[in-house]
Formats: structure tokens, sequence, C-alpha cells
């Protein structure tokens, strides 16, 4: 009792500092905010025990990015046209987007244009987004962005980043990996940053409440119980935090303190910079109900060592959402049912961390004299071929996109693409795959 009593006593002292700082002669106070969270415009039904009812699957995909461009500097609302335009321009979040819909578009593609292949699919990025119109997600600074790093707190981020490059699993070339803590947390299935930022899938956040508690699980990896009695703050760190939360009127708040000190490495969801430690963030969150289906999310996060300023940033949430998933075969599904969640089975079948380390390995110590298979029994010997000759080596392909052909090999998760080009192989992925590994379509 007497450490908890201690960590809510500094941050508290962290909290007043912050808002009252005091400068010494010669130094320019540091920057504070005025920004106001808006109050809740709707009042929600009650539950038995009379708390506000804000329970349900919420979900926050959206396409508006968390910073707001250079190119839409002082550009704070997009008209719906330009809405339509821009959430165009990021169908499918990258993912495989040329061929989406396997239209005359896909038919049409260069091989250049749909050489991009990536960890996912179109198939597992939902084409529908929560309406917003900002240009940005920060609403706090004005500029949209996030504030400046300390000197401290920079010299932190790029010696981690030295210590760890950025793993990009949806490289197309091979990305050198030391370690397995080159990954982030979201790749290793540990946790999803806290504050979580857009998912380009599993977006979702399902609120259940009981007496004196709320639980929040994210769709990917996280669960967090957010006691409402007012105890104070456990000692014990972790990824997730120590959320502590109260009702201000309709508005759910919830403070949560004693990240780990630990950086992070970015990944899906991320809020906080790569390389940037959350060990000392105070994170204020507010849920605020504009109607039956709709919260505004707003999390503000502050550390006098790690940024110059205060930032807070406002996600909308949308309950009993229709969802439709695409890929390159089609609409899958066609059964209108609100959003709902399933098990999130994070590492089912995933070999990307197994595969990375062991090729990185290898790559690194083979001996120079080492033997190796010569190019004529690698798929790169099939560049030149013929469409005919593949088609008798391999059968018909076991999809098709555009000029990219698409077949099965014999461990049955690895793929492999053939590009056609004017009737000719023009280009192989992967190039080293040995030739008997790749399995005739029947």
């Amino acid at each position: 009792m007497p450490s908890r009593s201690l960590i809510s006593t500094n941050a508290a002292i962290i909290a007043t500092l912050w808002v009252a700082v005091v400068p010494v002669a010669g130094q320019t106070p540091r920057p504070t905010t005025t920004f106001q969270i808006p109050k809740s415009t709707y009042t929600p039904p009650k539950t038995p025990w009379g708390d506000p009812d804000i329970q349900g699957v919420w979900d926050n995909h959206n396409v508006i990015p968390m910073q707001r461009p250079a190119n839409l500097a002082g550009k704070k609302i997009f008209t719906d046209e330009e809405l339509a335009r821009f959430a165009a321009s990021r169908a499918g979040n990258g993912t495989d987007a040329v061929c989406l819909q396997n239209d005359d578009r896909c038919a049409n593609a260069t091989v250049a244009e749909i050489d991009r292949v990536k960890a996912y699919n179109g198939f597992w990025t939902p084409l529908d987004f929560v309406k917003d119109n900002r240009t940005a997600l920060i609403e706090d600074p004005e500029d949209g962005r996030i504030p400046p790093l300390t000197p401290q707190a920079r010299a932190k981020q790029e010696a981690h980043v030295r210590a760890h490059p950025p793993v990009d699993e949806n490289a197309t070339d091979d990305v050198p990996v030391d370690h397995w803590d080159d990954f982030d947390t979201r790749t290793r299935c540990i946790a999803i940053q806290v504050p979580s930022g857009v998912m380009a899938y599993n977006s979702a956040n399902y609120i259940m409440q009981s007496p004196g508690w709320v639980m929040i699980a994210l769709e990917r990896l996280n669960t967090r119980m957010i006691a409402l009695d007012g105890r104070p703050h456990s000692s014990i760190r972790s990824w997730q935090g120590d959320s502590r939360g109260h009702w201000e009127g309709n508005t759910l708040v919830v403070e949560t303190t004693n990240f780990l000190d630990t950086p992070t490495n970015d990944g899906g969801g991320s809020v906080v910079p790569g390389g940037v430690s959350e060990g000392n963030v105070r994170l204020i969150e507010h849920f605020v109900p504009i109607g039956p289906n709709r919260i505004h999310y707003y999390a503000t996060l502050e550390d006098p060592t790690t940024w110059t300023r205060p930032w807070t940033f406002m996600q909308p949430w949308e309950k009993d959402r229709v969802l439709s998933y695409n890929d390159s075969l089609g609409t899958i599904g066609g059964k209108a049912e609100p959003y709902q969640m399933y098990e999130y089975a994070c590492h089912e079948g995933n070999r990307s961390i197994e595969t990375a380390l062991k090729r990185s390995w290898q790559d690194r110590n083979r001996p120079a004299d080492a033997p190796s298979r010569p190019a004529s029994e690698l798929s790169v010997s099939l560049i030149g071929k013929t469409a005919e000759e593949i088609k008798a080596l391999y059968g018909e392909p076991a999809e098709v996109a555009g000029p990219r052909w698409n077949y099965r090999t014999a461990n049955g998760i690895l793929q492999f693409f053939v590009f056609i080009e004017n009737g000719k192989v023009v280009r192989v992925r992967p190039d080293d795959l040995p030739l008997d590994q790749v399995v005739r379509t029947r």
C-alpha cells in the first residue's frame, strides 16, 4: 500500500508541474494546452446500477491519418467529395489495392503496379470506414501534428533505432533481422500499444460494464480492466499501463499510468513513434457518447520528458456497423450483419518471425564457399519462359490477378507468384525457391 500511495503522489506531482511550470531566468516557458474535451451532447440509457450504458462493439476503422499531411496544412475539414477521393486513394490500406475488385484496372495493371505482394491481401481489409471529414485525428495542437520530442527523448529514440532498425513485414526485399526484439509487440503477439491508433483490420473495441468496473477488449490482443471505485494506481508496470476511471456526467474518463519503460517498435495500431518509451506517459481518455451508435474517443498524452507539450487525438467509434470485405475474387459473404468479434488467433500458422530470423542468420553465417543450388534449380530460372511453358510445368494458376499468377508451394503456407508480360515470365517472387517446392495445380 505505501508503494501505491507513492506512485499516486508522484503522478499527481508530475501532472501539477506540467500545468504550473515556473520558468527560470533565461528559460522559455514550456507551452501548455488549453484544449477542452467537448461535453457529451447525448444522454445514453442507464445500466441497472445507474451508470451511463455505453456497452457494445464499437469500430474505429478510419481512413483519416493521425497527423495532418504536409500538403493539407491549414486545412482541417474535407468536403464530402474530397473525403471520397481521399478514401479511394487509400482503399485497402495499400494491401493489394490494385486488384481488390479483380476488375479492368487489375487486368490492365503493369507488373510494376501489381508487384507489391505484402503480408496481407485485400480480403483482410474492410472497405467501409467510420465517416470522418477531418484531415487528421489529432485535435490538439492546432496544426494536427505530434509535438516535437524533447532533446533527451530524441537522443534515446535515435539510439534505439540504431540498435533496432525498423522491420517492415510488408517489404518485398529481405530485411536483416538480428533479434526477435526487433519486431514490434503486435507481431510478437504481446500487446497493441495503448492508446491504439486505427487498425487496418480487426479494429473493434468491445466495452462491457459491471458495478464498479469497465472492461475494454480490443479485437487484437488487449483486454483492459478499469476500476471505477477510486482505488490508487498499482505500482506494477505493464505494456497496457494501469487504468483507473470515473464518470463525469455521461462521459467515461480514464487515467492510465505505469506503462513499461521500454521503447516501442511501431507496428499496427501504434500511436507513440518507434523508439519512444511510454514509461513516463500519463494518458487521459475521454469516451464521449454522441448518439446511440457513436462515441467520440479522445486520448491525451502528457509527458514533459518526451514531448514539448501535451497532445490529443480523437477517433470516432461506431456501433452496429455492417462491413464488407473484398478480395480478388469479389465480395465475401453477402449476408449483412452487425460487426461481431471472434477469437483473434494471433500466431496460428504465422511463421514470419521464425522465417525472418532463420533467413537472416543463414545469410550472415553462410560460408563463402558453401554449396548452394544452381540457378537452374531455382525459381529465378523461370524468367523468360512462356506462359504456355509455365502451365505445362505447373498447370493453371490457382489465382490470376492481372499479370500476376499465383501458385501454391509444398509447405502449404508460402505462396509463389509468377509475373507474365507479353506472354513471358518477367519476374518471380520469391526468386530463390527450389523448383520442386512449387505445387502443380490439380
